[in-house]
């Protein structure tokens, strides 16, 4: 029997467990700090576990094929490390959190030579947390990122990509953690930032009764999670304050623009974006 093992039954640890169902033919376990989360999980049929006991956390990581670390960022590395002793000679490990660099990095310098490791990235979420709502299909048609270095082996990447197209990824890439954060940063850390600051505006109090859905649209990622997302940004800071920097510059051309009645500017700016964006969509 494969076995794969869930640490972190939150959002998408909880959706990787209902995914993972029938990968390999395999049992699933799930590991929570929250008993009651465990509890439900079990209850729901979607782990075979029903507790998260030291004694059977211990016996479930000695058995363990795959394993699957759904936490923050420093929490995987220290999940990772912390409990290796248990893992037996060539189990596969993978994280899902949304940095790589620092996370690969700490993991490769401390992890047993004889263990399997490689960085993920689901592309996937929702604008709500934990184990409640958690879906099956939250991966369906998502892009799959896999952060590759020199010291990445076959057996990982290979699980890695068979799960991946399991759990119903349109796309599977494989890039660098130095790639994958510096594009990250880009399309989603700047965009949480910008949905942030608009929010952090006394108009948003009144604009309801003024807003035709541009607003809404552009802050839909603005109820975060601040413990997570805080970490995220911090951990890739040099990526995403080069970004902010690039948004700043381009929201002071069209203030500029604005100000001298530039009308001229501002349509150079303007088609330069609608390009841009048409030629996204049509990627």
């Amino acid at each position: 029997m494969y076995n794969v093992t869930v640490a972190g039954l939150g959002l998408i640890g909880g959706s990787m467990a209902m995914a993972a169902a029938g990968f390999k033919d395999c049992r699933v376990y799930g590991i929570d700090t929250d008993a009651s989360v465990a509890a439900k999980a079990f209850e729901d049929g979607v782990i075979a576990n029903s507790s998260c006991s030291e004694a059977e956390v211990g016996q479930i990581l000695a058995d363990t094929d795959l394993l699957i670390v759904a936490l923050y960022a420093r929490a995987t590395v220290d999940f990772i490390l912390d409990n290796q002793k248990l893992l037996k000679s060539g189990a596969v490990v993978i994280d899902v959190c949304g940095v790589k660099g620092p996370v690969v990095g700490a993991v490769e310098a401390g992890l047993r030579k004889d263990i399997y490791f490689v960085g993920c990235h689901p592309m996937a979420g929702r604008e709500v947390s934990g184990y409640i709502n958690a879906l099956p299909t939250l991966f369906e048609r998502c892009n799959f990122i896999i952060a590759a270095t020199p010291n990445t082996r076959r057996p990982a990447l290979e699980t890695a990509e068979a799960l991946a197209r399991h759990i119903g990824a349109a796309n599977v890439i494989t890039t660098t953690p130095e790639d994958h954060d510096e594009m990250i940063a880009y399309t989603s850390q700047l965009m949480h930032a910008v949905a942030v600051a608009l929010c952090d505006n006394t108009h948003i109090e009144k604009s309801a009764m003024y807003s035709a859905g541009s607003l809404r649209d552009c802050t839909r990622v603005a109820i975060l999670n601040e413990e997570l997302w805080s970490e995220l940004f911090v951990l890739n800071k040099a990526s995403l304050a080069k970004l902010i920097g690039e948004m700043c510059d381009s929201l002071s051309r069209i203030k500029a623009a604005v100000e001298s009645s530039d009308r001229d500017k501002l349509k150079e700016i303007m088609r330069g974006a609608t390009a841009a964006k048409r030629k996204f969509l049509n990627n």
